[in-house]
Order: structure tokens, then sequence, then C-alpha cells
């Protein structure tokens, strides 16, 4: 039985060939879409795992150096520090292309590290807060910029596997039954038909003979 409910045609056997080849051509596509992006997926993963270890170690650190300084400074005195404190940090977002997808690629700059603030007010741990404070916002815009493009290629994957499956397992399947089905249709006829023509020649010979 067919799986698509269209009339045994010639017409519909052309037609239906010509989506057959479609279908094949778009899987074909699909196919190498999908294993790009499996690959820039796996790239991106051992990256996503060093930027991970990066921003727990920056993160441990950074925290670790400002409880030591509010312990010897005191937590008013880092406050005043704090908000004395200016840096004109800046986000770039730029964009790059992976199988169709744009994915960001951030840069945060924190300008050049300089002292704002009085020597006789604070000591070395103030200033190892705030260097190592810098490294830990660079470390989370990296790990944001991995995330994000990871959540968007595995979104994308999955929308092409579904895509790939659909073609594969569905519409290819029922386009080939379809016209495996027309395909004999046609022959029985063809086969009827000239039966058919075969049987009136046999006859009209008989008949001439009788005459």
């Amino acid at each position: 039985m067919p799986k698509l409910n269209v009339p045994p045609t010639k017409s519909n056997q052309l037609r239906l060939q010509d989506d057959l080849k479609t279908a094949s051509e778009g899987f074909s596509l699909l196919d190498q879409k999908r294993e790009i992006l499996v690959m820039e997926l796996m790239r991106l993963m051992d990256r996503v795992k060093r930027a991970q270890k990066r921003l727990d170690t920056a993160r441990e650190k950074a925290f670790t150096t400002g409880r030591k300084a509010i312990v010897k400074n005191g937590y008013h005195s880092m406050r005043r520090v704090a908000n004395g404190i200016h840096y004109d940090h800046s986000v770039t977002v730029r964009v790059r292309v992976v199988a169709g997808i744009r994915l960001p690629d951030i840069t945060t700059e924190s300008g050049a590290l300089t002292r704002q603030f009085g020597l006789a007010q604070t000591d070395s741990l103030v200033d190892a807060t705030m260097v190592d404070f810098l490294d830990l916002l660079d470390a989370v815009g990296e790990m944001a910029q991995l995330e994000t493009s990871v959540w968007l290629l595995a979104r994308e994957l999955k929308k092409t596997q579904r895509r790939v499956n659909a073609l594969e397992r569905i519409f290819i399947p029922d386009f080939k039954d379809t016209l495996r089905y027309i395909g004999e249709t046609l022959e029985s006829k063809e086969l009827e038909a000239f039966s058919m023509m075969k049987m009136i020649k046999s006859r009209r010979e008989e008949e001439d003979d009788h005459e």
C-alpha cells in the first residue's frame, strides 16, 4: 500500500521522483550540517571545561584575597576604597558564523590598572583584591561567551536532528514506498493493456481466417 494518498499516474510518479531527489539532497546537506555542529560543540565543550576551571580558580582567589583584605583593613575601610574606584569597563560583542549560526565573540576590557586610593589608607592586599577581581571579570566574560555559544549550537543541533530524522524515517521512505506502488500499478496496467491488445489482435486474426 502507498504511504502517500496520490493516484498512481505517470505525472504523480514524475513529481514524486523530483520530491524524492529534493528530499535526498536536503538530507545530505542536513547530515553535513549536523556533523559540523557536533564537531563544533565538542570543540567548545573542551574550552568550557578549561574556562570553568579558570573561573572557579579566579573566583576562589578573588574572594579569598578580598576576605583577607577586609580582615586586615576593616570592612568600612574597604567599602570606602571600593566606592572610590572607577574603571571604564567595556564589552565588545562580535559575531562569528558556524553552519549558519551566529555565535557571539565577547571581549571584556577593564582599562589600564591604576592606583585610585591613597597608600597610607591601604596595603598590598587591597591592590591584590582589585587585580584578582578584574581577572575574575575577564573569566566571567569568557564563560558567558562559551555558554551562550554552546546553548545556541545545542538548540540548532536538536532542530537539525529532528529534520534529519523526519527525512530519513518518514518522508524519504514514504516517497520510495509510494513510487514503488505507482511503478507496480503502472506496470500492471501496461501488462493488462498489452494482454488486451493481444486478445483483440488474436480475435481479429481468427475472424479474418473465418472469412
